[in-house]
């Protein structure tokens, strides 16, 4: 029978005559007096070795205190990191108004640097309204070139009036 008191021992595969591994045939530990710490209930620490399971006491580490909260204080809710909302908005404002996507989303970018945050929607944000802008602007020089040529092609200059 095993102690309710002691943790649980790591899972070992039983060798080929059912015992555990690393354990005699006879099922009780062995005593190896060259060995310290083999004598029964003597220089054994119960789990050593062991990891702690998730959600006992040890994280956040005792004293450690949030950024601009007593030591101790445990937010009900995981707050969004740093750039995050500005990354999407820079990713919105690139597809409404591009320019000023590029400068929203360079700021997303910088605060998720800021902390190691990869804003996927900044970065997408920023390519985007560059390739936007880009696209602005080259349809506002066609527009500008094609009429400059236009209006020349059909000879309508300063000169041509006549009062």
């Amino acid at each position: 029978m095993t102690d309710p008191y002691q943790p649980p021992q790591p899972y070992s595969t039983p060798d080929s005559s059912g015992t555990p591994a690393g354990e005699p045939q006879g099922g009780t530990p062995h005593h190896d007096p060259s060995q310290p710490g083999t004598e029964q209930g003597y220089g054994q620490q119960p789990g050593y070795g062991q990891q702690q399971p998730y959600g006992q006491p040890g994280y956040p580490p005792e004293g450690y205190a949030a950024p601009g909260y007593p030591a101790g204080y445990q937010p009900a809710y995981a707050p969004d990191p740093p750039g995050k909302t500005m990354g999407i908005i820079g990713f919105v404002l690139a597809f409404v108004i591009a320019p000023a996507g590029i400068v929203v989303s360079a700021m997303a970018l910088s605060e998720s640097k800021k902390v190691g945050y990869d804003n996927a929607l900044g970065k997408w944000g920023l390519w985007l309204s560059i390739i936007f802008t880009a696209l602005g602007v080259l349809a506002v020089l066609a527009y500008v070139l094609f009429f400059v040529f236009f209006i020349g092609a059909m000879g309508l200059s300063a000169g041509s009036y006549s009062y």
